[in-house]
């Protein structure tokens, strides 16, 4: 899954049909399931360590329920795209510790947003860990 996708979503017919079942049967705020397609869709594209990067724990198991799926079983863990775009994953690559990251034990500033590859590693090597 780490060769350029030609299809805005690759998933197999049986998750593909699974999505659109959840879709079909979706009770509450639109907003949510637009969400959830859109970080299915970031989440293919970007992997799901920049998902986990941009949600908290319970909006990324909340779209995952939305949607029937767990994104770790159809979205790689990183992409190309995601090491070059994402200003947080570049960082907690330099810290070599993702899970702290993510647990809240380190901070990272702006992790959620994306770059430019040029720009992401001046920010990622520029970067000084917050003094606690």
């Amino acid at each position: 899954m780490n060769e350029p996708q030609t299809r805005l979503l690759t998933v197999d017919p049986k998750t593909e049909e699974l999505i659109l079942q959840k879709m079909r049967e979706f009770k509450g705020i639109a907003t949510t399931l637009e969400s959830a397609l859109g970080a299915l869709i970031v989440g293919q594209y970007f992997g799901w360590r920049v998902l986990k990067l941009l949600h908290t724990p319970a909006t990324y198991r909340h779209y995952e329920k939305v949607l029937g799926i767990k994104f770790q079983d159809v979205c790689p863990e990183i992409t190309e795209m995601g090491k070059k775009k994402s200003i947080g994953y570049a960082i907690t690559e330099k810290l070599g510790s993702f899970w702290a990251v993510i647990m809240g034990r380190k901070k990272v500033p702006n992790k959620g947003n994306l770059d430019d590859e040029d720009e992401v590693k001046r920010i990622a090597d520029a970067f000084v860990e917050p003094s606690k």
